[in-house]
């Protein structure tokens, strides 16, 4: 088994100690208003079972010990601009660029890409917290190294990407620190619900700044870090690298 395998076991048996009492209190409903665009029923329909299991995993990844049972989730969907935005997440709600769904419906990616969006209503930072590569590291966290640990999008060119562009490389910054001390995410998602900085957060928790973490993280994770590996993943979606 190898470390991304020991990860993901690792983490489903934290959640099953949570106890069947937590999850009980962790479901949600799900309203979709489609704004008048046709042809996205079927879509709708197999993503919707899938987002109240993520939720609750969300939710216990970024630290929390109970749901709120009356929440609504909501999927809205638009012609968002610029047209190469997928999805983006206002308040409780996810806004979904419907004609790119329409044009990507049978990609996978399409669903995981809103798996992203949920992390953000779960993060529910007040309005002006950031910095804005820790709330799309912690983000792209949550997706490629607790929901989707295989999905092949998490790998990255280090010689054009690093972690003060959020993201993937920052996502692979903070699983790196996780793996060094299990509460780092949970630290810093907490003192960001609270409005403090996330980056002092980052540096209280870890004792390292976000530079030394970076350089920590490509030095054991080459694997990660790979540009053959992020072309060939956007070569599988028909999108240039």
């Amino acid at each position: 088994m190898d470390r991304r395998s020991v990860f993901a076991a690792g983490f489903a048996l934290l959640l099953a100690g949570r106890g069947q009492a937590w999850a009980q209190t962790c479901r949600v409903d799900i309203a979709v208003d489609y704004h008048g665009w046709a042809g996205l029923d079927g879509w709708t329909e197999e993503l919707k079972p899938k987002l109240t299991g993520w939720w609750r995993t969300i939710n216990q990844a970024l630290g929390a010990t109970s749901c709120n049972a009356d929440k609504t989730l909501r999927l809205e969907f638009y012609a968002i601009k610029p047209a190469g935005i997928a999805a983006a997440a206002r308040g409780d709600s996810v806004l979904i660029n419907a004609p790119y769904v329409l044009a990507n419906r049978d990609n996978s990616d399409m669903l995981r890409m809103i798996a992203h969006e949920l992390v953000h209503v779960a993060q529910g930072y007040p309005k002006g917290t950031g910095p804005a590569w820790l709330t799309e590291g912690i983000a792209d966290y949550v997706r490629y190294y607790v929901l989707f640990p295989s999905d092949a999008g998490r790998a990255f060119d280090p010689s054009r990407e690093n972690w003060s562009e959020g993201y993937s490389p920052a996502a692979g910054l903070l699983a790196w620190a996780q793996a060094k001390q299990p509460d780092v995410v949970t630290k810093v998602n907490a003192a960001m619900r609270r409005g403090e900085a996330g980056d002092a957060a980052l540096t209280a928790a870890t004792g390292m700044t976000p530079d030394a973490l970076w350089n920590g993280y490509l030095a054991s994770h080459p694997g990660a870090a790979s540009a053959a590996k992020r072309r060939a993943y956007w070569d599988s979606l028909k999108h240039a690298p």
